[in-house]
């Protein structure tokens, strides 16, 4: 009797202790559950993302998005597009001086020519800020090296690593990250850059470069990153399952088209060689005397539509395959949907015919929220660089800002990025122009929105409504748009 009620206390309690469990899970994280094996756990070791990713691993990554860039004509689309709202700007010198306004203006816009800009001479400021971002999309990150003699250098993110071979033998490698040594506070210190070998399957050492003539321009999501990760990387197998799938669809829609004719027959005889023709088994051009007739019916599919007049109880039928099939074409548009989310680009960029006007405009809105922080990191990247240049500027006499009573620091402009223009212009103008007189935007924001700058305008429409006075005045046309002191030969 003791043994029996010892027994069942003991169960009594695995009972409670079980109660307890499902309790406490019950209130607590569902994401954290492992017991139910509803599904696969989730990893329980924690790392930076420098460490989640490998240097193998970032590899592979690396070049499975270049290679869908190169090949795959949504993924370079969607970059492209992204680049298009991203990546393009222009400078505005904001002090209270016009006249250094316009001296600094012509100086940046002497310093973006190809030639005075980048070390390659190939590529000025536009198309650098271009490559820059797009560089930063596929490879995750891309280093821009500032030069003495004012040009700027960019190194692609695979050429900053360890090098396979020619280091120097006094670094500590224990103190890089993927090739970027920093302090213990996170803070970069010095980039190892190397060069790719000709055959293209190794690095060597190229130099270390201090950190005060390095500007990276990189995609980051945690505050321990040191490298950047490009934001394909949760779509790279998205893009390649389309690339193949279409590939198979079209290896199918072909195969599809060699149809076939099928005959139903009750008859003794075959239906023979469907070309049409007797036999010719001795190639000699004439039909065989001694070949048997082996076909009822002489169809010739070359000749075009034919009639085939069939003996009863006989009948025809072709091969069909509809292909691909709506469900295909239906399941492509999802998971094409979910790999332009990784750019945060709306579905409806991709197809237009997709939404009506106001779903397009509401997609488009959402995506400018989303593309206002990715101009931002090259606005930053772009004021550095800006800040450095004016730097030597200054320093070579190019610049004399004593005498307008400035310094460098209070030096300011602003590269403005491009606007989009008005969907429904009509629309959108009356809408911007309600917004002023009730005093709900400023003209300078609006006009910034779409890419334009409200002193330009300004100045563009007084020069045009003085040009439009001389001419009621009878005053020849070239005498107004030639300027002060030069001839008009």
């Amino acid at each position: 009797m003791v043994i029996l009620e010892d027994q069942t206390a003991a169960a009594l309690r695995r009972m409670d202790r079980r109660a307890l469990r499902d309790l406490g899970t019950r209130f607590g994280y569902d994401a954290a559950d492992t017991t139910r094996k509803r599904r696969k756990p989730p990893p329980s070791i924690q790392q930076s993302e420098d460490a989640a990713l490998s240097d193998g691993d970032r590899k592979k990554l690396l070049g499975t998005a270049r290679d869908l860039r190169r090949n795959f004509p949504a993924t370079g689309w969607a970059i492209r597009k992204h680049l298009d709202y991203v990546s393009t700007f222009t400078f505005q010198c904001r002090t209270p001086h016009d006249e250094l306004n316009r001296k600094v203006e012509e100086l940046v816009g002497w310093w973006s020519r190809p030639g005075n800009f980048d070390a390659a001479g190939r590529h000025g400021l536009r198309r650098f800020t271009r490559l820059l971002e797009e560089r930063r999309v596929v490879d995750g990150d891309v280093f821009v090296v500032k030069l003495r003699d004012g040009r700027v250098q960019a190194i692609e993110g695979d050429r900053v690593r360890k090098p396979q071979r020619g280091a120097p033998d006094n670094v500590d490698w224990k103190e890089y990250t993927h090739g970027v040594r920093t302090t213990s506070a996170g803070r970069m210190k010095t980039v190892c850059i190397c060069k790719r070998k000709a055959n293209g399957l190794g690095y060597e050492f190229d130099r270390l470069v201090p950190a005060r003539h390095i500007e990276q321009h990189a995609f980051f999501d945690r505050f321990d990153q040191v490298r950047g990760i490009s934001p394909l990387a949760p779509a790279v197998n998205f893009f390649r399952d389309q690339y193949e799938g279409i590939d198979y669809a079209l290896a199918k829609a072909k195969v599809a088209q060699l149809f076939g004719l099928i005959f139903y027959r009750d008859a003794i005889e075959s239906p023979g060689d469907l070309g049409g023709g007797s036999r010719d088994d001795d190639g000699d051009g004439e039909p065989d005397d001694d070949a048997e007739d082996k076909s009822s019916y002489e169809i010739d599919f070359g000749k075009g539509p034919f009639v085939a007049d069939l003996n009863a109880g006989d009948r025809a039928e072709f091969l069909e395959n509809r292909t691909p099939s709506g469900e295909f074409a239906a399941f492509m548009q999802t998971v094409c949907g979910l790999a332009l989310k990784s750019l945060d680009i709306p579905y409806s960029f991709y197809d237009e015919a997709y939404t009506t006007y106001s779903g397009a405009r509401q997609a488009w809105l959402m995506y400018e929220q989303s593309a206002d922080s990715k101009r931002r990191d090259l606005q930053d990247v772009l004021d550095a660089l800006t800040r450095w240049r004016m730097g030597l500027f200054v320093e070579d006499g190019w610049i004399d800002l004593e005498a307008y009573g400035l310094t460098i620091p209070q030096l300011t402009w602003e590269w403005v990025p491009a606007g989009i223009p008005w969907i429904d212009p009509l629309k959108e103008v009356k809408a911007d122009v309600e917004a002023v007189n009730n005093g709900l935007a400023s003209r300078t924001d609006l006009l910034r929105a779409r890419g334009k700058d409200f002193e330009q305008v300004v100045e563009d429409l007084r020069r045009e409504n003085e040009m439009l006075a001389g001419l009621l005045r009878g005053k020849p046309l070239v005498d107004m748009v030639t300027p002060a002191g030069a001839t008009n030969e």
